[in-house]
């Protein structure tokens, strides 16, 4: 789960395999069969084994960490923070019901797109609060899942199956259209439309720029200006009202939420805890001496008020950092 020195390619590779091994292993409707598949992977090459040694070792803190209580103060600093964000969620809507009938506040605080966009998550058709994941079936038997601080709206018409990703991230498990003629299903997002083509896949995005991974099928992404990219299984890219970029190959992370798991596969401390730091209202910060620590494996994230504290009392067993509360309420990560 930790090492300070970036890998080789090679090394890399090995790891981000080994890190879906680590997150399958840990699933709770693991059966004989992937076991089995996974100790042929160790038995493939010395270098699977070598790597694996190295995850297994490092993952020995966390796991004794998890034992353990996180310290009082942690626990009360998420669960107060929980709270407070669900009563800003609350107050949010209420806003929302107050601004459509008088049409003034807030000009003067926020550009009117950006009220507009706030306007229209807090009165999405479907929406997650921070720490809150969702799943629905849609009419078409279309699987969606929702992630943390997400807002979709969807709408079925004649022509079309068109969900809108207003905020968050979503996966869409698609299902052959019902209906006659057979409607395509679209994710508009980020000022691009999303064409699935036979897919299972993952976006995320809000009103700027987007980021889609593809793991089954295809996705075609179309601009306004007439740019298109068809973004097959395994790969994944990232897009914006300007323009497309291909984004390597497909990470588990992507979809890893939905079985209630973190993946860091092979992550800076920096960019891990920028994940975490979606599933709580709480400021996690990281100082720059610590940001660049290395950081594998699998975490529990189901109940955040619940997992984050057990992640951070993890984190510090397994590294050279401290993690303390600040006095305005939020936690710092140090280097030790």
């Amino acid at each position: 789960m930790a090492n300070k020195h970036a890998a080789s390619v090679e090394e890399q590779t090995i790891l981000r395999q080994a890190a879906e091994w680590f997150a399958t292993l840990h699933d709770e409707q693991l059966c004989e069969a992937e076991r089995q598949r996974w100790r042929d992977w160790i038995a493939a090459s010395p270098a699977h084994a070598r790597v694996w040694e190295r995850v297994n070792a490092i993952s020995q803190p966390f796991a004794r960490a998890t034992g353990a209580a996180p310290p009082q103060a942690l626990r009360e600093t998420l669960a107060k923070a929980q709270s407070a964000g669900r009563r800003h969620t609350l107050r949010l809507l209420s806003l929302g019901g107050v601004m459509i009938g008088t049409g003034l506040l807030l000009r003067y605080t926020l550009p009117w797109q950006s009220w507009q966009h706030a306007y229209a998550v807090a009165h999405a058709d479907h929406r997650t609060s921070i720490g809150e994941r969702r799943h629905l079936a849609l009419p078409d038997g279309t699987q969606l899942d929702l992630n943390t601080a997400t807002a979709v709206n969807v709408d079925y018409g004649p022509s079309l199956r068109r969900i809108v990703l207003l905020a968050g991230e979503i996966l869409i498990d698609s299902a052959p259209d019902n209906a006659l003629p057979s409607r395509a299903l679209v994710v508009d997002a980020a000022g691009a439309r999303l064409t699935a083509l036979g897919t299972r896949f993952a976006v995320r995005g809000d009103a700027r720029d987007g980021h889609v991974a593809v793991f089954e099928g295809a996705v075609r992404i179309s601009l306004a200006n007439g740019v298109q990219l068809e973004v097959v299984a395994g790969q994944q890219a990232r897009f914006a009202a300007e323009g497309i970029a291909p984004d390597g190959s497909a990470e588990l992370a992507r979809e890893s939420w939905t079985r209630g798991q973190l993946v860091a596969d092979d992550l800076s401390l920096a960019a891990f805890v920028g994940e975490l730091s979606r599933y709580t209202p709480v400021a996690i910060t990281v100082s720059p001496q610590a940001a660049q620590l290395r950081i594998v494996g699998a975490y529990p994230i189901a109940q955040p008020a619940r997992d984050i504290p057990v992640i951070l009392a993890a984190l510090e067993s397994a590294l050279p950092i401290r993690v303390e509360r600040t006095p305005a309420g939020g936690i710092v990560i140090a280097a030790r």
